[in-house]
């Protein structure tokens, strides 16, 4: 049965014919040999193999030549040719292609997803249109734009007061211009609402100002300080005193953010008094002696020159990421390209004055450069919160208080804080959630609409921070995700994505993305080798490389499939293994070193080192732990380091990850089930609920048995349940494990005859779950 679409024919059989005489091939082999190029743009595989009910043929298209010098290669394995007769409905090629039978031949194109049949047809015929236009044009220059490949609006119907803001938010000439704009227009609005502080626009703009005057324009300003106002009035001063910013967080080592502030060359260091002790320690040890300036120090201050002397391609900001050569890299950004993603941003979001915007990442990552910019360049109040100082019944807590609207963080995130709210509990203020940074499943949207408002939007979105956003989903309340694992999207509006393979050829279906826009990252700072690598120059504009494969459906979104090198997702932050392994590698008595990330029972990813002593030296795993902390974020941190006498290695001579061995729960010391101290079963208890284990050791750390901050942020919340008593996160950590958080619990400042009375309720409690288990 022919399928029902249009046919595209070749009815000029001169034109057919003169390829044939310019190739010196029968017309069989131009066609096959079209055919085969068409399937290579679309699969990017460069060795095809087409067949048919009479033979097969094979045509090597690896190196790029003018296409006359195609068709006398392609091959026959098996069979004769088939015919190419005069008229020849090329819809007979295209069905082919479909793995449908056809009146000439069956093509198979693996994992081919439905819907191909008419973009196919129209590719086809344009691909032999340039043929007869010119039969000596290389196969490299073919089809630069397929039908395929069309671009899709992200959102049909922005608000249009949104598309108004963004539209002179993009005309801005730089970040502080747009800023002073907005002080302007709404100076009694909210601007920023946190827990260090709650200001207008007008007292933000004046503790910026009162800041800024302190700095002299030019080079880069670091910021050690906390997750708040704070921080929003330092990096709004540094730019509105001419200079970029470098975040520096404070949760970080201090050996890290001495590296970070040697590298960006910062020329002076902006504290909050909280973190003027780190900041002291971070400059011994980077050997600086930079001028450190206080944030926002109350009184007046002139608004006049609030806008700066900062022009449009000026840097903005130097954020750092994970680095495979075993350092992190600092990736550079222009006022020009942060005004157009949030030009975007705000668009595609509607978002306007009567807004309030979630700040949970960390302003060392991008998202927090959308959520924040999103805010105060239009008008609307940002919202910082930061979970891993007051946890996560924190966090809904201020969402709620401060009716925030649109939510952005991390999947793992989010599950957390949805988790809390327990089935009957919601956020309705919040009309959009976006997520991104890590898988997103049909479930996530199903807790969005159970949870948020009822008309509540919810975004899948893929970026990097050479880029930003790159590409989103919206799924609208009466929109079903359709499939499992949500896609990431349409491309945003000013940004092409390139599917590409290893040779560096556009695909259509399936390859690595290329970003291709105006608005990409200048590169990275003081790496040119890195920056030439990976940004590129593609017909003519510049794109970078994001080392992330995908594939696109017919409809034109793109699905995340992993990454083509050694970066993973930890929670949503970018972690280059190579970069954990540089630092094993590089500690005492470690004679080789490798790194994995290994999937958990929870569907998330943790980090396994493996070392192999160096000869005649013994490798203390614990001691090894405690070196990569000194100088690893936590997110970085192994889980668990494990001695090997060898690393395996394939046929080939590479590291054989699966022959690894797996590491297991730590049993060293005496378990819970060993003690008879209540408050240690209460808390080891509340650690094998948050962990899913059975059982967990008294002294082996928190880390150690695989948990992470967000998980000890639900340990928060079920301390506080079980025995009313309210634990800092900072105690939290100090305290890693069991013993340690006992002999904590039983020193901390509370009424004694409260708390023993909550930890026998407590245990009693696990003690009847436990017999009705049995």
């Amino acid at each position: 049965m022919e399928a029902d679409v249009p046919e595209v024919v070749v009815d000029d059989v001169a034109e057919l014919d003169a390829l044939a005489d310019v190739a010196g091939a029968g017309r069989e082999r131009v066609v096959l040999a079209a055919v085969a190029l068409l399937l290579r743009r679309y699969t990017g595989t460069a060795e095809q193999v087409l067949s048919w009910t009479g033979g097969t043929v094979a045509v090597d298209l690896t190196e790029d030549r003018p296409f006359a010098d195609v068709p006398p290669r392609v091959r026959s394995v098996t069979g004769p040719l088939p015919p190419a007769d005069p008229g020849l409905p090329l819809s007979g090629v295209v069905r082919c292609a479909l793995d449908v039978s056809g009146p000439m031949w069956t093509v198979s194109v693996p994992d081919c997803p439905a819907g191909l049949t008419e973009p196919l047809h129209a590719d086809l015929a344009g691909l032999f249109a340039e043929l007869a236009a010119d039969p000596a044009r290389s196969t490299a220059d073919l089809l630069p734009v397929c039908a395929y490949e069309r671009t899709r609006p992200v959102v049909a119907d922005p608000h249009p007061d949104a598309v108004l803001l963004a539209d002179r938010i993009a005309a801005h000439r730089s970040i502080p211009a747009a800023f002073a704009a907005q002080v302007a227009e709404h100076p009694a609005r909210p601007a920023v609402l946190a827990d260090d502080a709650c200001l207008t626009y007008r007292e933000l703009a004046t503790a910026v100002a009162r800041t800024a005057a302190a700095l002299t324009p030019g080079g880069a300003a670091a910021l050690l300080c906390g997750h708040g106002a704070a921080t929003v009035t330092a990096l709004l001063a540094a730019l509105a005193a001419g200079k970029s910013y470098v975040p520096l967080d404070p949760t970080y080592p201090r050996a890290r953010l001495a590296d970070i502030l040697l590298d960006s060359d910062a020329e002076v260091l902006l504290v909050d008094a909280e973190h003027e002790g780190l900041a002291a320690g971070v400059l011994a040890d980077a050997g600086r002696d930079l001028p450190v300036v206080h944030i926002g120090q109350p009184g007046d201050a002139d608004l006049t020159g609030l806008a700066g002397p900062a022009e449009p391609d000026d840097i903005a900001y130097l954020l750092y990421t994970s680095g495979s050569t075993g350092r992190p890299k600092g990736v550079v950004q222009s006022h020009r390209n942060v005004l157009f993603g949030i030009a975007n941003h705000v668009r595609n979001f509607g978002i306007t004055p009567a807004d309030r915007t979630s700040v949970v990442t960390s302003f060392g990552f991008d998202m927090a450069v959308t959520d924040t910019f999103g805010a105060l360049l239009a008008g609307a109040a940002a919202v910082p919160v930061d979970i891993r100082n007051t946890g996560l019944d924190h966090l809904t807590s201020t969402l709620d208080r401060h009716r925030v609207s649109v939510y952005h963080s991390t999947p793992t995130v989010y599950r957390y804080l949805v988790a809390g709210l327990g089935d009957a509990g919601r956020l309705p203020n919040v009309r959009a959630v976006l997520l991104g940074g890590e898988e997103v499943t049909a479930h996530d949207v199903a807790l969005a609409r159970r949870h948020f408002a009822p008309d509540v939007v919810f975004v899948n979105g893929y970026g990097t921070t050479e880029v930003s956003f790159v590409a989103q989903n919206h799924i609208g309340p009466d929109e079903r995700p359709g499939q499992a694992v949500v896609p990431v999207g349409h491309p945003m509006s000013g940004i092409e994505v390139v599917l590409v393979s290893p040779a560096g050829r556009p695909a259509c279906l399936r390859g690595e993305v290329l970003a291709r826009s105006a608005h990409v990252a200048p590169g990275y700072w003081r790496r040119p080798e890195l920056t030439e690598a990976r940004f590129v120059e593609h017909r003519g504009t510049r794109a970078y490389r994001t080392g992330d494969l995908a594939t696109r459906q017919p409809d034109g979104r793109l699905v995340f499939l992993g990454r083509t090198d050694r970066l993973v997702k930890i929670r949503g932050f970018r972690v280059e293994l190579g970069e954990v392994e540089a630092r094993l590698a590089a500690l005492p008595g470690v004679g080789q070193a490798a790194v994995v990330a290994r999937p958990t029972a929870a569907d998330e990813r943790e980090i396994i080192g493996y070392v192999v002593p160096a000869p005649g030296r013994d490798v203390d795993v614990t001691a090894v732990r405690t070196r990569l902390a000194a100088v690893l974020p936590d997110f970085m941190l192994p889980r668990a380091v494990v001695v090997v006498p060898a690393l395996p290695m394939t046929a080939t001579g590479k590291l054989d990850a699966e022959a690894l061995p797996v590491p297991g729960t730590p049993t060293a010391g005496s378990t819970v089930d060993g003690t008879a101290d209540e408050l240690e079963r209460v808390v080891a208890g509340i650690w094998c609920a948050v962990l899913g284990l059975r059982a967990v050791p008294r002294d082996v750390s928190f880390v150690e048995l695989g948990g992470h901050s967000l998980q000890l942020a639900v340990v928060q919340r079920r301390l506080r349940t079980a025995l009313g008593t309210e634990v800092p996160m900072t105690r939290l950590f100090e305290h890693p494990t069991v013993a340690g958080l006992a002999a904590y619990l039983r020193g901390a400042p509370a009424d004694t005859e409260h708390t023993e009375h909550a930890v026998r309720r407590a245990a009693d409690r696990m003690r009847r779950r436990r017999e009705a288990r049995r």
